[in-house]
């Protein structure tokens, strides 16, 4: 049974997310720029900028693809990029970074940032 759908709409918390990576049972990809990312970003997550998204860097596993952004814009159009391209569980954090941040969840962050 698929608990999250495969609707691009489809979110899903921060409190859910972190049992999901603590569970290895997702793979997580950043959408937002380079500068974004590196300044600071959360552990586990590979970068794929929406910028010059491409489906094929995503790796295409048993496990569901949950994408984030700053605010849920960028990786609501990454969905439905995932969607067309035959991926059949992608899922986005809600309220992006900044609801993982509330949660006073681990953050890498950059030299310099």
């Amino acid at each position: 049974m698929n608990l999250f759908g495969t609707h691009p709409s489809q979110t899903l918390n921060a409190q859910t997310l972190k049992q999901q990576l603590d569970q290895d049972t997702v793979i997580l990809v950043d959408v937002r720029e380079p500068f974004e990312y590196h300044k600071e970003h959360i552990p586990g997550a590979i970068l794929v900028p929406l910028s010059r998204f491409n489906a094929q860097l995503i790796p295409q596993t048993a496990k569901r693809v949950v994408l984030y952004c700053r605010s849920g814009h960028r990786s609501a159009i990454a969905a439905r990029k995932l969607l067309k391209a035959g991926f059949l569980d992608v899922i986005q954090l809600e309220h992006g970074i900044g609801a993982w941040r509330q949660f006073g969840y681990p953050l890498e962050v950059g030299k310099g940032a």
